[in-house]
């Protein structure tokens, strides 16, 4: 049986903590294709650039999580990851 990509995408975070955050990031890379409409696939990602020194582009990542959620809860933590050190000097609510 095939796990399914999201069953991988939370193997990739249990990774980080085993292997560290580039070999997470490398798993989670390859699950762009089935998860780029799934905003907890963005938002980890994020957490793992941001860790590796990726500022832009873990910023981007986080954007668009808040895009693809309705939720306003979930849009607020977002935001507020956002004013983390690394991504708040870029932050514009």
């Amino acid at each position: 049986m095939t796990p399914s990509p999201v069953i991988r995408l939370n193997r990739a975070v249990a990774l980080r903590y085993v292997a560290g955050p580039a070999a997470a990031l490398a798993e989670v890379e390859t699950l762009g294709r089935d998860l780029e409409g799934y905003y907890l696939f963005h938002a980890i990602r994020a957490e793992f650039l941001l860790e590796l020194g990726g500022s832009a582009q873990a910023r981007a990542a986080e954007l668009r999580a808040i895009t693809l959620t309705d939720n306003q809860a979930e849009q607020g933590l977002l935001h507020q990851r956002l004013c983390r050190p690394g991504l708040a000097q870029e932050h514009r609510p």
